[in-house]
């Protein structure tokens, strides 16, 4: 060896040494750590669990339902945003752009999958710029009707809106919505054509009562004080079979066969998200869900606990994506 270059390369190596060292009293030395040290040390600061509905919302209650047991599993602190606005766009966007250390955690909705699949103008890539962690809980909608609805049954509804092309009128939160989509695939698979009316959260059922609408789109759990009121009757609800504790009301199925949608909340992270502090993150989040009282306060919304596995709530993922494509599609809703 040229000593010449062995100098060189001692100079290189001091030089190196020096910059760590220096880094090291900035405190950015965790960024050379292994992977496996930088796990031991999260959390290192708060966790922001951030979601795209407002306070009270299904959504917000299932947050800060589990926010507390899994801060105790990694022996940290959560704080609960809500960043509710444009479908979930705005939060997805924010955490798709966050960095990826595990402090920024975002409870996704499968109404992501329908924005996905008809918007094409988003500046993010649900399959792309998020790490999936697990799923949390799956929920069904309900189609409602006034207690006053002449429409005893879902057959009573399509029997109206077959007379009446496009003069039976039906609410969701908006077009291109899960709840929109549902009354879409109902459409298509029933040969049936309605007057979607959108509205902003739950205001349509004040109409709904009042006989201004015949038919609105929610969830069990935003709805169930009016149904327990008296003043609104699930007609059925859109998952496969019967939802559990709402085992009176028929299922779609029941009426149209192979009809389905049952949606989703899931934890997910910006992409990027170091393995060991996504298994951490999992292993916390499984551990939750495990609780007695968790699954219990999760059942007392409409919602029942579901778990998988990373590569599985990223299959779930795409799967929705395409099924609504092919939704949008099949009602001629024009994709963005």
């Amino acid at each position: 060896m040229n000593p010449a270059d062995s100098g060189a390369d001692n100079a290189s190596f001091r030089g190196r040494r020096a910059a760590l060292s220096t880094l090291g009293a900035l405190g950015l030395s965790p960024l050379f750590r292994s992977a496996p040290a930088y796990a031991q040390t999260y959390p290192s600061g708060p966790i922001r669990l951030v979601h795209g509905y407002n306070a009270g919302s299904g959504p917000d209650i299932l947050a800060r339902n589990i926010a507390v047991p899994m801060a105790a599993q990694l022996g940290g602190s959560i704080v609960v945003e809500n960043r509710p606005g444009a479908g979930e766009r705005l939060v997805a966007s924010q955490v798709a752009r966050a960095t990826a250390d595990g402090h920024t955690l975002y409870l996704m909705t499968g109404g992501q999958t329908v924005v996905s699949a008809t918007d094409r103008s988003l500046q993010y890539d649900l399959l792309k710029d998020f790490t999936y962690i697990g799923m949390v809980s799956v929920y069904p909608f309900a189609f409602l009707v006034s207690a006053a609805s002449p429409h005893r049954t879902l057959a009573d509804l399509l029997a109206a809106a077959r007379a009446r092309p496009d003069k039976v009128t039906y609410s969701s939160v908006g077009v291109g919505t899960t709840l929109h989509m549902a009354v879409e695939l109902l459409g298509s698979m029933s040969g049936v054509r309605m007057h979607h009316v959108p509205y902003k959260g739950t205001e349509a059922y004040n109409d709904l009562v009042g006989g201004l609408l015949d038919m609105s789109v929610g969830t069990l759990a935003g709805a169930q004080g009016l149904i327990r009121d008296g003043r609104l009757r699930p007609l059925c609800v859109t998952s496969p079979e019967r939802w559990p504790g709402w085992e009176q009301v028929p299922a779609v199925a029941e009426t149209v066969p192979g009809y389905e949608v049952v949606t989703w909340a899931a934890l997910t992270a910006p992409a990027g998200l170091p393995a060991p502090v996504r298994t951490r993150i999992a292993a916390a989040l499984k551990e939750t869900l495990a609780l007695a009282d968790i699954r219990a306060k999760v059942e007392a919304t409409g919602s029942l606990v579901r778990a998988n596995t990373p590569e599985e709530m990223q299959a779930r993922s795409a799967a929705d994506i395409a099924k609504w494509r092919r939704v949008a599609e099949a009602a001629r809703i024009e994709l963005k």
